[in-house]
């Protein structure tokens, strides 16, 4: 049987299993009362919070899975510094009670990983895009494409988990990494590669699963030999 919990908290949630059930043996001693679960409540957040259920998508390569379980936020269009040209950039927030494993939206090899140092804002805030603490995977796919996934902190979440190096082969909805407790997360595409979006904002997305966009087969995707002549 799968362990139903992400590796990426293992640690904090057997620390906060000894504390709860260091509280409950001290409370059963109180009389006039089941004081002993008192405990319980939070210790059930902690179960649900680093829970890890197994995801399966449909589609093809062409369509990229969702980064992060949450609501979708905003589809804004900016030239983004990680990748340096005009992008379409899809926002996933996370509530404390979302799944918060953060998963790969394609098969891709990380290229670079970017990190920034920043504010705290809820991740709700149109400021915690720019501003707050940030780590992002620059990824090229097979047919030498790249996009980009980001993990944003918020303004309970503060720590970023992010263990993979530039190298790394990941497949479609692998997992990579975590933030703690409330964040946000960014799937960055070209929009020269953008063939449709298949969610819209206001949608409940599923990490590893939910489509939230296809690409244009690699051949029909503009590249720069091909915008040098159509602009000649």
């Amino acid at each position: 049987m799968r362990w139903p919990f992400t590796r990426y908290g293992t640690g904090t949630l057997l620390a906060c299993t000894l504390v709860c059930l260091g509280l409950g043996a001290a409370l059963a001693a109180w009389p006039g009362g089941a004081w002993w679960l008192a405990p319980l409540p939070f210790w059930l957040f902690f179960l649900n919070f680093f829970r890890d259920p197994e995801r399966r998508a449909a589609g093809d390569e062409l369509d990229l899975v969702s980064p992060a379980d949450g609501l979708l936020a905003d589809i804004v269009q900016v030239t983004d510094p990680a990748l340096g040209v005009p992008c379409t950039r899809i926002g996933i927030f996370l509530s404390v009670l979302d799944v918060h494993v953060n998963r790969s939206p394609c098969t891709a090899q990380v290229t670079q990983v970017l990190r920034r140092d920043g504010a705290c804002f809820d991740a709700r805030d149109p400021r915690a895009s720019e501003q707050n603490r940030a780590a992002t995977l620059v990824l090229a796919r097979p047919d030498g494409r790249r996009l980009a996934v980001r993990q944003i902190t918020g303004l309970i979440a503060r720590r970023i988990v992010c263990p993979v190096a530039p190298g790394r082969q990941l497949g479609r909805g692998e997992r990579y990494g975590m933030i703690r407790f409330g964040s946000r997360t960014e799937l960055v595409v070209p929009g020269t590669d953008l063939e449709a979006l298949t969610a819209r904002v206001g949608d409940t997305v599923k990490g590893g699963e939910t489509l939230l966009a296809r690409l244009r087969p690699a051949a029909a995707a503009p590249g720069p030999s091909r915008a040098r002549a159509a602009a000649g």
